[in-house]
């Protein structure tokens, strides 16, 4: 609760904007170096910032649906599915995210991962992508059932 209201449909928004921002980012790096450098390490901290805050406001729907006078209905049971997958799509975007960076960013290349081999650089871009790819079909879907379950309709 915050000042009264539920937390959950506070953060949520927050949450979401800052899940796109992270995954949207992620895709674009990936194949832009440019963008890569000149985002540097906003990259691995929109990551977990995101991935902490998806957790958080997926904590917060929690607590409504056991606190609050919300009725139990199929809809929001797979609302709340939806959720627990954007949740760990976050966390596994926030992990990716900081592993991506260590692996492109010179300081990361300097200090951590010099001496691998090319094929892992691969490898995780290829998973950086589909982490990201991951997170926006997960919070849309979770959003989608959420706001359908608010406001009636399918």
């Amino acid at each position: 609760m915050v000042m009264g209201l539920p937390a959950h449909p506070l953060l949520v928004h927050f949450a979401i904007v800052l899940l796109l921002l992270a995954a949207g980012a992620q895709i674009l790096a990936v194949p832009v170096a440019r963008f890569r450098r000149w985002f540097g390490w906003g990259l691995p901290v929109l990551g977990v910032v995101s991935a902490v805050l998806v957790r958080l406001t997926q904590s917060a729907g929690d607590d409504l649906l056991t606190t609050g006078n919300v009725p139990a209905t199929d809809l929001l049971s797979e609302h709340g599915m939806w959720g627990v997958r954007a949740g760990w799509a976050g966390i596994v975007l926030g992990v990716v995210t900081v592993l991506y960076w260590a692996l492109t960013s010179e300081w990361g290349r300097e200090r951590l991962t010099g001496r691998w081999p090319s094929w892992v650089r691969v490898v995780v871009s290829v998973l950086a992508v589909l982490a990201a790819v991951a997170a926006i079909v997960t919070v849309t879907l979770a959003g989608h059932t959420g706001s359908s379950s608010v406001w009636g309709g399918r």
